[in-house]
């Protein structure tokens, strides 16, 4: 995989990125400031932080929070939003990043650590965080179900590549085995918890097409094809009163240093 392609790509989404990327259910955030421990002064870490949909979610807690981000116009972004807060940004690619050993209570990425080349990823994060130190991984997962909106909806998002982070249910129940296994295997974490939060998202056609153009492979075709794809969906939203709801599930393995 071309990584500096992939960070140039979502830089050049970041005014779609920083208004249609939906943030995380705060039991989420809440399960990972409670299990970690983490107190005023806690120094945080974050990998792929965009434009700060997550980072904001730790904010008013008193915690020392550095975002690692590579694309500069989504770092601009983030030192706007957070001028006045602790938090500081970065702009690097994390296996660029250099940090002293041993520094930070604990590392999280929101939708971004499959974008980390392992085994380095794994390996960095393990050298940077303190003894007994916590890695939070979590995700947004759009599921698709067996019936005819999901159908129909699938059949657009096939047809022009639309996926942001989208399975389909079946497909959806080999994901968490997979993930806890890299975790574990890198021989580094511990055998990672995992906990999840359901939770629905009302759309409307032109929303959610400005969540496709967060996605890196459906923003590199033509604009023919997009408007194409965009005019698709008003027809399906049409049918459906106009709204249409999707379903998510945020996923978190939580995993301490070993």
């Amino acid at each position: 995989m071309d990584y500096e392609k992939e960070s140039r790509m979502f830089n050049q989404m970041a005014d779609y990125y920083d208004t249609y990327r939906p943030s995380y259910p705060d039991d989420i955030i809440e399960a990972i400031i409670q299990k970690t421990k983490l107190s005023a002064g806690s120094k945080l870490l974050e990998i792929g932080s965009g434009s700060g949909k997550a980072t904001e979610q730790f904010t008013g807690n008193g915690f020392e929070i550095l975002c690692i981000e590579p694309g500069v116009d989504l770092v601009k972004k983030g030192i706007e939003k957070f001028k006045d807060k602790n938090i500081e940004f970065t702009v690097s690619r994390f296996e660029d990043f250099c940090a002293p050993s041993g520094y930070f209570d604990t590392i999280f990425s929101a939708q971004a650590f499959h974008w980390v080349p392992q085994p380095a990823g794994y390996e960095k994060c393990a050298q940077i965080l303190k003894k007994d130190g916590f890695l939070a991984l979590f995700w947004n997962i759009e599921i698709s179900y067996d019936t005819d909106f999901d159908k129909k909806f699938m059949t657009i998002l096939n047809k022009y590549c639309g996926f942001v982070s989208t399975m389909q249910e079946a497909d959806y129940q080999k994901r968490p085995e997979t993930i806890i296994a890299g975790i574990a295997g890198s021989d580094l974490f511990k055998e990672p918890e995992m906990i999840q939060s359901h939770w629905d998202k009302q759309y409307t056609a032109d929303e959610y097409y400005g969540y496709l153009l967060t996605g890196n492979v459906f923003v590199q075709n033509p604009d023919e094809e997009k408007q194409a794809c965009c005019e698709e969906i008003k027809q399906l939203a049409s049918d459906y009163n106009g709204i249409f709801k999707r379903h998510y599930i945020c996923e978190l393995y939580l995993t301490q240093k070993k």
